[in-house]
């Protein structure tokens, strides 16, 4: 049996997400024990994610992508939760058997509700790379395995930069948002990409501060 609802909350964060250059929807909620993170990943390069609603939950740990219908603008995120799903999410809330009737219905409203209609940007970054490990297992990011970030890169006339690559730059490096965001500017400005290793080739690193001056200069 599948269940239809509509997560109408997400209309704030996702117009939001939309608009910022990470083009990220992440936050964290929680329903009694349940742990539940909501994310979106919303760029025109993701192909594969743009309209999936992964929800990842804490307690079981299982993350499990969800297709999502409608007119997100109009506040249309429809859903539809088959039976595994469900079964997991009600798991998630680790409940007593013996605490009465579950309506799973009125669960979804209660999640709907907790969804925040605001999310300072600090916090968002904070949660994107407290869930690092998590977002490399989707794929989202170009080259999940190069996490450490090596120099700029000119591109030709005929590329540009990608979001997917350069929102590694909030979740793999600990520099600033402000400096992120500042540097991702720039690296638009002119043309240009960052390019990652892997952890064991550390040789030639760079940081955001390092980027950003040479840029600046």
């Amino acid at each position: 049996m599948t269940t239809q609802f509509n997560f109408n909350k997400l209309n704030n964060l996702y117009a939001e997400a939309i608009a910022s250059d990470d083009k990220t929807l992440i936050f964290e909620t929680e329903i009694g024990k349940g742990r539940f993170l909501f994310m979106m990943f919303l760029s025109d390069e993701d192909k594969d994610s743009k309209d999936k609603l992964f929800i990842y939950m804490r307690n079981i740990n299982l993350i499990k992508p969800v297709k999502v219908y409608g007119n997100h603008s109009k506040g249309q995120f429809e859903v539809y939760i088959k039976d595994d799903l469900k079964e997991a999410m009600i798991k998630e809330l680790q409940l007593n058997s013996s605490s009465g009737s579950f309506n799973f219905m009125e669960f979804l409203e209660q999640l709907n509700s907790r969804i925040p209609q605001i999310i300072n940007r600090d916090n968002k970054i904070t949660e994107l790379r407290k869930n690092r490990d998590l977002i490399s297992e989707l794929k989202v990011v170009d080259e999940a395995d190069k996490t450490v970030l090596k120099h700029e890169v000119k591109l030709s006339k005929n590329r540009k930069p990608q979001d997917k690559t350069l929102r590694k730059l909030y979740v793999y490096t600990d520099g600033t948002v402000e400096d992120i965001t500042e540097l991702i500017q720039l690296l638009k400005k002119f043309n240009m990409t960052v390019a990652w290793t892997t952890k064991d080739k550390k040789n030639n690193t760079s940081s955001v501060e390092e980027l950003l001056g040479k840029l600046n200069n």
